[in-house]
């Protein structure tokens, strides 16, 4: 299991799920272009063959009580009421299996209702742990033996007796697989490049996100109140006293959330509120960790990128070397054709000669 899984599982694992719902996008149009290359569109006339409008990518967005943090509409909706706070997160699987919160609007678009069986309480644990007891290629990735993201979805659906509970059926048709079997197979000889580039997709997943490669930490942020501040605030404080004041009055005066409050420090920041400034500074390291998400993006989608050319590279020269080769075989063939006249040409030169009994 990623480390990153059973880091949430640890969190979360054991809040009551509260919702089920089947989610898919289409796979990458650049993926499908390469798989109609490598199969000399054998891939795209099977797909249509089978009839199958897109190649889906299958995923389950399930979502949990959590009581440490409310969603924003249910604090603006329904402030005065009692409410449970829920978060909504994702499980699918890729090269590996991954359990996340959503990223992407359009992951929300395409989505299928899984009823949840009456009187029967879900957890995440539960989900996971029922259908990676009884599939033994829960963990694993395999496209060209129909283990891939939608049998891993359907196994945890039907290993945790939900199936039946499915009564629409465009939520049954959006369950049931793709015959990935079949159109891998179009690949001929190169199925086994699907199946070396997830491997190494995985691979260099669990060295970087299962800590194997350690990267350097960043210094622990610490914040401390400055002496002196230059602070200026409706009514409170006018333009005459704002010289010299203490941490104590700035306290005070963020405990207001009536005044508006302009501290020039190193920039100009206008704060509303003491939540404000924590809000702040929250929104500075939640960019600092897409910065580094984005950097990390980057990277795996750069050695995919030499894969694909190298993979490219391989089959550009396969190809001319095959053309020089058939070429080198017709020459030849063709040479044995010209010399056969001349050898039976030959022959009977001599047996003229021994006929008249004469020798050259």
């Amino acid at each position: 299991m990623p480390v990153k899984v059973r880091k949430i599982l640890e969190q979360v694992g054991d809040n009551p799920v509260v919702k089920i719902q089947l989610g898919r996008t289409p796979v990458e149009a650049v993926l499908i272009l390469f798989l109609n290359i490598l199969s000399s569109w054998k891939f795209a006339n099977k797909k249509i063959e089978l009839g199958y409008d897109e190649i889906y990518h299958n995923y389950l967005l399930i979502t949990i009580q959590n009581e440490k943090k409310l969603n924003v509409l249910q604090r603006m909706v329904e402030a005065s009421k009692r409410t449970v706070g829920s978060i909504v997160y994702k499980l699918e699987k890729a090269h590996r299996v991954r359990l996340m919160k959503p990223v992407f609007p359009t992951e929300f678009v395409d989505v299928f209702d899984i009823p949840l069986t009456p009187n029967k309480t879900f957890t995440l644990n539960r989900l996971i742990t029922t259908a990676s007891n009884i599939d033994k290629h829960f963990y694993t990735y395999d496209a060209a033996n129909n283990n891939m993201c939608q049998t891993f979805v359907e196994n945890i659906v039907d290993i945790n007796g939900l199936t039946s509970n499915i009564i629409e059926n465009t939520t049954r048709i959006a369950l049931k697989p793709q015959d990935a079997k079949v159109l891998v197979a179009t690949l001929g000889s190169r199925s086994d490049i699907v199946k070396h580039i997830t491997d190494l997709g995985g691979t260099v997943d669990k060295w970087i996100f299962d800590h194997k490669i350690k990267w350097k930490k960043p210094l622990v942020k610490e914040f401390v109140l400055i002496g002196n501040m230059h602070v200026k605030a409706k009514n409170d404080i006018t333009n005459s006293n704002t010289d010299n004041i203490t941490n104590s009055t700035i306290v005070d005066i963020q405990r207001s959330s009536d005044n508006t409050t302009v501290i020039n420090g190193m920039t100009d920041t206008v704060i509303e509120n003491a939540d404000d400034a924590f809000n702040a500074v929250v929104a500075l390291e939640e960019d600092e960790k897409k910065e580094k998400r984005n950097q990390l993006i980057i990277i795996i989608f750069s050695v995919l990128l030499v894969i694909l050319l190298c993979v490219g590279a391989i089959i550009f020269i396969f190809f001319i070397w095959q053309n020089r080769k058939n070429e080198l075989m017709e020459k030849e063939s063709t040479g044995d054709v010209q010399d056969k006249p001349k050898s039976e040409s030959s022959s009977s030169v001599v047996t003229y000669v021994n006929g008249n009994e004469k020798k050259y």
